[in-house]
């Protein structure tokens, strides 16, 4: 990992402590590109990979006033890394589990009264989260997601770029994702197997 010296190292914190932006900026730039790579090399997706790396930098300077880094500011950071991508790895691997069980369970027994009901909160509370997009957004979601349309189709009939449609879409699920972490790929799920 590319670091700085020690010297410079506790200049930048103590400017970071005192809310100096241009030292956090330093620190991105040093260390953003080493700690992407190992993210990415773990996880093997660029988009959470980059999730990962900005929440960590997000929280370095929320959390400025109250940093304690005893090591060197390279272990931290990668120490902070690696944590994130294992508690990310275990919420995937307990989302799935549970979604593989609700699936198994479902399948048994489909005519639940009760996971229907539960699936329909589910999909409101999406449909009103969906609801609160940007205009254009929540229309390219919504061709996409409602009529089936591929982005080839949404692009010709809003008259965008494919790659602006499969920005938008992109950063609708980003949005959706976010609020909803797993129950949202579980309503997704739940939707397609009861209705």
């Amino acid at each position: 990992m590319k670091t700085l010296n020690a010297t410079d190292e506790k200049a930048l914190l103590q400017q970071l402590r005192d809310g100096d932006g241009t030292a956090f900026t330093a620190i991105y730039n040093t260390y953003y590109g080493t700690l992407y790579l190992h993210a990415y090399n773990r996880l093997r997706n660029r988009e959470i990979a980059q999730d990962i790396v900005h929440d960590l930098f997000t929280n370095l300077w929320s959390k400025k006033t109250q940093l304690t880094i005893s090591e060197g500011l390279s272990s931290y950071l990668y120490t902070a890394v690696r944590n994130r991508i294992i508690d990310y790895v275990s919420r995937q691997e307990t989302s799935s589990r549970y979604i593989q069980s609700l699936g198994n369970f479902l399948e048994q027994n489909p005519d639940t009264p009760d996971l229907k009901v539960e699936a329909q909160e589910l999909a409101a509370m999406i449909e009103k989260e969906i609801a609160g997009l940007s205009p254009q957004l929540r229309v390219v979601f919504e061709l996409s997601r409602n009529e089936h349309l591929s982005h080839k189709e949404i692009a010709a009939k809003l008259n965008l770029s494919e790659q602006t449609v499969r920005g938008y879409i992109k950063n609708a699920l980003r949005t959706l994702r976010l609020k909803f972490g797993a129950y949202f790929f579980l309503t997704i799920y739940l939707l397609l197997k009861l209705f």
